[in-house]
């Protein structure tokens, strides 16, 4: 079974949201759109442009002052209702799968009223993956004090898990989480072991060949998290010399 990789438009948030996908359409035929700035679904261009290329999409869901954790009502409100408007323009472009960021909470003190918050805003957010036709996924977050679901500890109602390669290297939890039958979907980057760092991959720590090898065999889809061209390029090579795509 063929790898079915993907490739973000992070690594070109310098150009428009059609020129990133013309470069990432000469080397691949997935593409996972950052919908951030530039390359935003909430603009109708660039809606209109996902259908000028034969691309299979995912699509990173918003994370710019979005917190569907927040324990201030009117911002988690807000936050979902962002996130659903983004939904929708995502299942619009054929998008197979859309990203959830799982918020974070400033105070430890308010840890729990986060998390019921957070809970909340999944329970609203996983019935549009029937209403629309896409799949929902959450992935898991680097260490950090303040990030939630940085192990596996989360009720996903019946999403998917985006396991994030790097941020649960970074947690020491990447063998919990790979054991998962939830995964809907993998980030690809290494790291030194010291941070959240997105290299290229083999430049890291990470052993990547069984990680590899466990989403080839369960055909889940995959896309390359890298900062530049120069990044998602090395990491092609390197995945060419250990034999997961085709030289």
């Amino acid at each position: 079974m063929a790898l079915k990789l993907g490739i973000s438009t992070w690594a070109y948030l310098d150009l428009s949201l059609p020129e990133a996908l013309g470069r990432i359409s000469r080397l691949a035929d997935r593409a996972e759109i950052l919908c951030e700035a530039r390359h935003s679904l909430l603009r109708a261009e660039n809606l209109k442009a996902t259908e000028s290329f034969s691309l299979k999409y995912t699509v990173h869901g918003l994370v710019a002052d979005i917190n569907i954790a927040s324990v201030y009502p009117e911002f988690r409100e807000a936050s979902v209702s962002l996130h659903r408007r983004a939904i929708q323009a995502s299942a619009n472009a054929g998008a197979e799968l859309y990203v959830i960021h799982p918020g974070f909470t400033a105070w430890s003190f308010c840890w729990q009223d986060a998390l019921l918050a957070l809970d909340q805003s999944l329970s609203e957010l996983a019935p549009l993956q029937e209403e629309l036709g896409i799949r929902l996924a959450v992935e898991n977050m680097p260490k950090s004090e303040w990030l939630f679901f940085n192990k596996p500890d989360l009720d996903l109602h019946d999403m998917g898990l985006v396991l994030d390669v790097g941020h649960a290297q970074t947690c020491g939890t990447l063998d919990d989480f790979l054991k998962l039958p939830q995964i809907a979907h993998v980030h690809l980057h290494d790291n030194s072991g010291n941070g959240d760092e997105h290299m290229p991959l083999g430049k890291g720590v990470i052993d990547f060949a069984p990680i590899l090898k466990a989403i080839e065999d369960r055909g889940i889809s995959a896309a390359l998290e890298q900062k530049t061209e120069a990044g998602v390029l090395e990491s092609l090579a390197a995945l060419r010399m250990n034999g997961f795509i085709e030289a």
